[in-house]
């Protein structure tokens, strides 16, 4: 079942990401479909219709190769062009207005860098939708041999002609809605996270400190961690070598925090690692293992070999501890160990 989950997530952020050669392939293939229809049922106009429309795709998606927004607005205005003249070429009871209808509301998803021309897009649509039906109610337009061969089909034609524009509009939401879910997902994590690193930042440590120390009533540990000289890794291989150091630190601090623990940035190169339910003589080997992983580490950033250390400061805090008190005696352990020579863990 979860394989099944990822592999439709998967097909689904795929056709997010070429929504646009999808939609025009979907297109091209219903004219398709309806010029051999059309074509069999012997109403030769039509069949010619769908002929150039497919060609119309079929250019953007395999001469021209374009597949962007002025495509999907062009695409927007060829299916208005054809709803209108297969409107006024059968009646309204076939229900080729309803593309019309589907593509206003559609084109807001189709093309979002326009902004607020896709208003003004929506409103021709609307505009044309409104007078179209208007003519063919008050004029009884169409061209009668068409309505005479086509009209046993009335029904099928008129059902499709809903399910495909009910589709699109559907498929249009969906996508649209997962769309903006994954950049509320991107602005939440971006919230609590700090970019560069991937660790969470100062401001989800000071929320989730408060909650957790409200819910747990027992020991806790916080370490404070300084990567010794930073600066001068900086001035001497620039600041890409240092954001590539601050990164490969960072990926070691996660892991020795583990799912059940914290590690925060706590700016610029020093962090926080915040241990529940435990002690310092428990902390204090996974730190000095830290400590270790981190001096045989070796960060390569354009063919040059770049190794750090770290200093840190451990505090234990009780039930009843005040957790800033217990940053700032961490904080002073890791002053103590760096006026001791660095590269060292305080307990």
């Amino acid at each position: 079942m979860g394989k099944m989950h990822t592999r439709l997530d998967k097909a689904l952020d795929w056709a997010n990401k070429y929504k646009n050669v999808v939609f025009l392939a979907v297109c091209m293939v219903i004219h398709l479909a309806y010029m051999i229809v059309f074509r069999v049922l012997g109403v030769s106009l039509l069949a010619y219709l769908n002929f150039f429309s497919s060609c119309f795709y079929f250019y953007f998606l395999f001469l021209k190769r374009d597949t962007s927004e002025t495509a999907m607005l062009s695409s927007y205005f060829e299916i208005l062009l054809f709803s209108t003249l297969s409107e006024l070429a059968l009646g309204r009871d076939y229900g080729f207005y309803l593309y019309i209808i589907g593509m206003s509301a559609t084109v807001f998803y189709l093309v979002p860098s326009y902004k607020n021309k896709r208003f003004f897009y929506q409103i021709i649509g609307i505009v044309l939708t409104l007078v179209l039906e208007g003519i063919v109610i008050m004029t009884d337009i169409g061209i009668p041999y068409m309505q005479e061969i086509l009209a046993p089909y009335q029904p099928v034609v008129y059902l499709i002609n809903i399910a495909i524009t009910a589709t699109i509009v559907m498929a249009a939401a969906f996508f649209y809605a997962r769309e903006l879910e994954k950049v509320w997902e991107t602005l939440r994590y971006n919230m609590n996270h700090d970019v560069l690193t991937g660790l969470y930042n100062r401001r989800f440590f000071e929320q989730q400190i408060e909650q957790i120390r409200a819910q747990e009533k027992s020991p806790f540990v916080i370490t404070m961690l300084d990567i010794d000289f930073f600066k001068k890794v900086n001035d001497t291989y620039g600041h890409e070598a240092g954001d590539e150091v601050l990164v490969q630190v960072s990926s070691c601090l996660k892991a020795a925090a583990g799912e059940e623990n914290l590690a925060v940035r706590w700016g610029g190169e020093e962090f926080i690692i915040y241990f529940s339910n435990t002690t310092a003589d428990r902390i204090y080997p996974q730190m000095e293992e830290l400590r270790k992983q981190i001096e045989d580490m070796v960060v390569e950033v354009a063919g040059k070999e770049i190794h750090v250390t770290i200093t840190s400061g451990v505090a234990i805090g009780l039930p009843d501890s005040n957790y800033e008190k217990v940053i700032h005696n961490a904080d002073e352990k890791l002053y103590l160990g760096k006026r001791r020579g660095r590269n060292q863990v305080v307990v």
